[in-house]
């Protein structure tokens, strides 16, 4: 069945559809456990010498049991820690796709609305039609100029020093859906556009180390507004002043 992907900054290619994945797999699935049992290891090294085992080589044996027994807790305790958790990149449910795992402490960026007000971020996305340093989005910058109440502020977020504002784009006409995330920096005093994403459904979030999390929503031709099948995520980050986007993961119909 074809899909429809939105990607982020590729608004002049598509229009908004009213109604992303979030990272990796699981690396341990697959592994297999060492079948010796606890109960086991204890076995092995309770048995004692047979009846016909020679008394000055029981001491030696007892050791040598002893050690095997310890060599084998230690090998089960080494792959349960190399079974532990994956920090890379992880896919949530379809229901709660959340980029938890990406998310930094934002309170060192200080204020939402500093140093630029929401009015001054407005007239930089519609002076700018909407074209930003990195992609362009002018069917957003559209929706900025109509629908006052459509720009909300997100979390800021730093990338070492330099602070970088959040806004995002509801849908005009259904509110409670975001269809574009505005990254927006400080130039001589003066806001600058620095990207635009778009996308269906969207979700934008700073994520770890300056970089900022998109999520959108994959539809199959069929699917309600409700119930996209499936979820893409992809992680934008600042290169040489401007922000890159990085490898896209999706998940699609319960699959990654």
């Amino acid at each position: 069945m074809p899909l429809t992907v939105r990607r982020a900054s590729g608004e002049e290619l598509r229009s908004f559809h009213s109604s992303q994945a979030p990272p990796g797999c699981e690396s341990c699935a697959d592994t297999t456990a060492p079948t010796t049992t606890a109960a086991g290891v204890a076995a092995v090294a309770a048995v004692g010498p047979g009846p016909l085992d020679i008394p000055h080589s029981a001491s030696p044996r007892r050791t040598l049991r002893t050690f095997t027994a310890l060599l084998l807790a230690a090998i089960m305790t080494l792959t349960v820690t190399a079974c532990g958790p994956d920090r890379g990149l992880k896919v949530s449910p379809e229901g709660n796709p959340s980029p938890s795992l990406f998310a930094p402490n934002t309170e060192a960026a200080g204020q939402a609305n500093e140093p630029f007000s929401l009015d001054e971020v407005r007239k930089a996305i519609e002076s700018s039609s909407g074209i930003a340093v990195t992609g362009s989005a002018t069917e957003t910058a559209k929706v900025v100029a109509d629908c006052k109440d459509c720009l909300k502020f997100a979390s800021p977020f730093l990338s070492g020093k330099q602070k970088f504002q959040l806004v995002t784009v509801a849908n005009p006409k259904q509110r409670n859906e975001i269809i574009a995330g505005a990254v927006i920096s400080e130039q001589k005093g003066e806001p600058r556009l620095e990207l635009i994403a778009t996308g269906n459904q969207l979700k934008v979030s700073p994520g770890r180390n300056g970089t900022l999390v998109v999520q959108e929503a994959m539809f199959a031709d069929g699917d309600k507004a409700c119930c996209p099948s499936g979820w893409s995520v992809q992680v934008f980050r600042l290169h040489d002043g401007r922000f890159e986007p990085g490898q896209r993961f999706t998940r699609l119909n319960g699959e990654t």
